[in-house]
């Protein structure tokens, strides 16, 4: 199987190194944020103790806000330590076999910070301190509700498992599905905003133009990757990008939704460390796979309960070889707090459950495809605060088949997920 590159060779089209290019293009990046934030750190420095000034270090970290200008500064940050009895989610067949000592590891430690510049512009920074590496550098333009621009590298708005913040998931891990149907972070221009608020066909949008390389990328020259993302709340409210009921709403909140992809690139998945292949796929020139990706996706939630699903259709077409391959999958999961039906039951506690599947690749030669893969998890969560504080243990069956033999495991992981 073969995994995302850490550190990708991007082919140069003469000039610098690609790799000097990305380089540059992130420190100036950097740069330009930094100075952009300094005259509001500035601000809040000196005025800090003044009329209209709060500091709030216990909602999101150490922040400064003026409710008159809309001008913020905040820092934070959040790490997760995780005990795992499987050293990797199975992908293929072959990672059964890996060593299956069990394992303790701070799984995530980030830094992040952001400032607002009136009540219309906004610059956000999330560093991973664990891998060394830049996460999130963007800036959003809100001029009105019905208009959002968002510029820079962040992770897409094509489904909601992956825009959901690892700190506030229902489960230690995403699911099975993540792996193989997420475009993950991308840099580019995306516009967005909320239409018909209150009305019967009340609507979020999401349309624009990314590089298609992935974190970290310089670009290579191609066709952009073009996202669209349609999002009908149904319940005429927003339902926020966070997993568990843990506001509790009197009347429901739910969204349904759906999102289209197309990419020419050398790479058919994504993650965090940025283009890589999927099992079975070599890696490829610059723009020898293009993928069509479609999403259908439901969001939903009142009192205790909460619902969340998708399903997933992705065509991979291979032009050193002529072939195209199509895989399709997606997840269902619920929470319910039990208080909400015995309130002798402590309300941080929260129990969830989940299954995912992602199903056989389907050749045009008629060739045997991707092994099918599942997973069902029994999860629970305890909210010290919310999802800023949280301690939460999932119990997995993992099991992949294909035409000549399956496999499975369970899996136990327990996490604590802290912000501060």
């Amino acid at each position: 199987m073969q995994e995302s590159r850490p550190e990708r060779a991007v082919r140069s089209r003469g000039g610098w190194p690609a790799e000097s290019r990305s380089a540059s293009r992130t420190g100036w990046l950097i740069a330009g944020v930094a100075l952009g934030l300094m005259p509001v750190h500035a601000a809040a420095q000196e005025a800090q103790d003044a009329p209209g000034w709060d500091y709030d270090g216990s909602r999101r970290g150490l922040e400064w806000s003026n409710p008159e200008t809309g001008s913020f500064f905040w820092v934070g940050g959040r790490a997760q330590v995780r005990y795992s009895t499987l050293p990797v989610t199975p992908r293929d067949l072959s990672d059964f076999a890996a060593p299956s000592d069990d394992d303790l590891d701070i799984n995530r430690a980030r830094f992040k910070i952001e400032g607002g510049l009136h009540e219309t512009i906004s610059l956000y920074h999330e560093y991973d301190l664990r891998n060394d590496r830049v996460l999130d550098l963007r800036a959003t333009y809100t001029p009105a509700s019905v208009f959002h621009l968002r510029a820079g590298q962040w992770k897409a708005e094509f489904n909601r498992a992956r825009v959901d913040s690892s700190g506030k998931q229902q489960f230690v891990e995403r699911s099975i599905a993540t792996y193989w149907f997420t475009i993950d972070r991308q840099q580019g221009l995306v516009a967005s905003g909320r239409v018909g608020a209150g009305e019967a066909w009340d609507s979020s949008y999401w349309a624009g133009a990314l590089v298609g390389d992935g974190r970290g990328a310089s670009g290579d020259g191609g066709e952009p990757m073009w996202l669209a993302r349609w999002q009908w709340n149904f319940t005429r409210s927003v339902l926020p990008f966070s997993q568990s009921a843990l506001q509790r709403y009197e009347e429901a909140r739910g969204s349904l939704a759906f999102a289209y992809v197309t990419n020419e690139s050398g790479y058919t998945r994504f993650s965090s460390n940025g283009g890589g292949q999927l099992p079975g796929y070599a890696d490829g020139d610059d723009d020898r796979y293009r993928v069509d990706q479609f999403l259908q996706e439901y969001a939903w939630q009142k009192g205790g309960v909460s619902l969340q699903q998708e399903l997933h259709w992705k065509r991979i077409h291979d032009r050193a070889s002529d072939r195209t391959d199509t895989l399709s999958g997606g997840y269902a999961q619920a929470g319910w707090f039990p208080n909400e039906r015995w309130t002798t039951v402590s309300p941080r506690l929260e129990f969830a459950v989940r299954a995912a599947l992602v199903a056989p690749e389907r050749r045009e030669d008629g060739s045997p495809g991707a092994s099918l893969s599942e997973e069902y998890t029994l999860g629970s969560n305890w909210f010290f605060n919310g999802h800023r504080n949280k301690l939460s243990a999932d119990l997995s069956y993992l099991a992949i088949d294909d035409s000549f033999s399956d496999r499975s495991d369970v899996r136990l992981q327990v996490q604590w997920d802290v912000s501060f």
